[in-house]
């Protein structure tokens, strides 16, 4: 079997073990309307997971798209779509990235963290804003 029959061979060996941002093709419809079926999504592997962050999480050796929440010492993994139900985390997960910017087709790309236009720290914003120039 090639890598390129085991697309999660190829992930790992290319993307999971590297500091580089990578992309991904966003499947289905779990996290829309913010993220449209087919969508282009960028990892960064670096940024640090925090509440509210959109996510790329190994658990149980499956990867998950999803939102990342803390509540009450516990951790969760939302759908944007209500329709698909909550993932309880254990301590047995792996991050592999927060998503930093997504390209849909016919349309600007979306950043999820941006510098604040007065105190310049970088800010996560959970809709994407346009980079500004």
């Amino acid at each position: 079997m090639s890598t390129l029959d085991n697309p999660k061979a190829l992930y790992q060996s290319n993307c999971s073990t590297n500091s580089e941002p990578y992309a991904l093709q966003n499947i289905g419809d779990m996290m829309s309307p913010e993220f449209s079926e087919n969508c282009i999504i960028i990892i960064d592997p670096s940024m640090q997971v925090h509440h509210k962050a959109y996510v790329i999480i190994e658990l149980d050796n499956e990867l998950y798209f999803r939102q990342y929440f803390e509540e009450n010492d516990r951790k969760f993994l939302r759908c944007i779509n209500s329709s698909y139900a909550e993932i309880e985390l254990n301590n047995n997960f792996e991050v592999r990235g927060c998503i930093v910017q997504q390209k849909q087709r016919k349309q600007k790309s979306l950043h999820y963290y941006l510098p604040n236009v007065f105190s310049g720290e970088i800010e996560f914003t959970s809709k994407g804003k346009e980079k500004p120039k």
